[in-house]
């Protein structure tokens, strides 16, 4: 679990590759120069030695010249170890990586061996109804839900990536150098201009929860919701009436503000207004800064709340669900490979992402493929829950407030 007690790898694109691919280039390189540096010196002892002594220390340095006790093997054990966690596609890659780096070791695991599913069935894939049959004997009260953009798109709220209607590509008239760019923290302070633009579309307060909230907020309210990380920025969760202590806003809010320069607090209702009414960024009173909405930037680490929480959560979690996101960016998109391998793993999205399972030897994810307020609604129907899902869903605490506020208002007009 180590890998959530660091600071997030939230790179941005276009720099040293990251990844898998990343070890694998770095390890190629460093052992294509030690090579040549064993050679130079193989060169320089040509003159003292003869070629047999030079044989022999070439050999002790191991294939291709890496010494075997060297640090920089150790990304090797990293790419064990992510191939232990990944789908059977993703382990091949993981494994054609391995030998491309001719160490003289053959990384090919033993055949897979067909597993028991977590629901108890044998030599059948996990569904959901095997998921929902166990669901309703309330088997599972400590339940990790993970969320991302694509839970607030019927909320009006574009997600990120979906082409021609992806929040980036509608930053595309002002020539971003890379779309993620409108969230790096160097980036906003020389041009704060897109960012600006895109933080006055999904201010808090112009759209309304789904339904998909609605179910997270249904799963707090019967008391089996252990947590729920969402990668959103929206505060449709809160909004919507689940308690603040079981969510936790990965990458920030809307709710307060700080200076970029001198971190110092800010009235994020002055805040809101240059950014929403006058479509200029904030200037701090303190220091003369820019100031910005408390959100995650690219070089930003994480908030405390998540690193306080996310090793316990997922050593407790006795289900994930994970919903609307393309799995990323890291260390949030990492959650759902630490639960422990007996957990069940529910992915309601457009796409299959991350490294879920869906071979033959597939023995706990069930992937339901399609928009997440149809999953949900559909999950809620098979479970019972399925009145209480319009009802909360009609009566969210986010919805009702802004409906009280928009009467309230029109009450003042007339």
């Amino acid at each position: 679990m180590s890998s959530f007690n660091v600071n997030p790898d939230q790179q941005a694109p276009d720099k040293e590759p990251t990844g898998l691919a990343g070890l694998a280039s770095r390890f190629v390189q460093y052992r294509d120069e030690q090579a040549q540096h064993d050679s130079d010196d193989d060169s320089a002892d040509d003159h003292e030695s003869d070629h047999d002594d030079d044989s022999e220390s070439t050999d002790s340095g191991g294939a291709h010249g890496v010494d075997p006790d060297d640090p920089s093997l150790g990304l090797v054990e990293r790419l064990l170890a992510a191939r232990a966690r990944s789908s059977p596609d993703q382990a091949d890659k993981i494994t054609a990586i391995l030998n491309s780096l001719n160490l003289g070791i053959d990384f090919t695991p033993p055949p897979r061996v067909l597993k028991t599913h977590v629901f108890g069935e044998a030599n059948t894939p996990p569904t959901l109804s095997h998921l929902a049959s166990l669901f309703k004997t309330k088997k599972y009260s400590k339940i990790l839900v993970l969320t991302g953009a694509g839970i607030s798109v019927a909320a009006g709220i574009p997600d990120f990536r979906t082409a021609g209607t992806g929040l980036y590509s509608n930053l595309e008239k002002y020539n971003l150098p890379h779309p993620t760019a409108v969230f790096d923290i160097d980036f906003y302070k020389d041009n704060p201009a897109p960012f600006v633009m895109l933080a006055s579309e999904i201010w808090p307060g112009n759209h309304l929860p789904t339904k998909t909230h609605a179910f997270i907020k249904l799963l707090s309210d019967k008391g089996i919701l252990l947590r729920n990380y969402t990668q959103n920025i929206d505060g449709l969760e809160v909004l919507g009436g689940v308690p603040e202590e079981k969510v936790i806003e990965c990458h920030g809010h809307f709710r307060t503000a700080s200076c970029t320069s001198c971190g110092s607090p800010m009235d994020v209702s002055l805040v809101s207004k240059s950014i929403i009414e006058d479509g200029v960024p904030p200037v701090c009173a303190k220091c003369g800064g820019i100031g910005k909405p408390d959100i995650v930037f690219f070089g930003e680490d994480l908030p405390s709340v998540f690193h306080g929480n996310i090793n316990r959560d997922v050593k407790e979690a006795d289900m994930i669900i994970v919903m609307g996101t393309s799995l990323q960016v890291q260390p949030v998109a990492g959650i759902p490979d630490y639960v422990s391998s007996k957990v069940p793993r529910l992915l309601f999205n457009r796409e299959h992402v991350g490294n879920f399972d869906t071979s033959e030897y597939n023995y706990r994810d069930i992937f339901e493929a399609g928009n997440c307020d149809d999953g949900v609604e559909n999950f809620c129907e098979m479970i019972g829950w399925g009145e209480e899902l319009r009802t909360c869903y009609e009566n969210a605490e986010g919805r009702r407030k802004l409906r009280e506020e928009k009467i309230t208002s029109e009450e003042e007009i007339d």
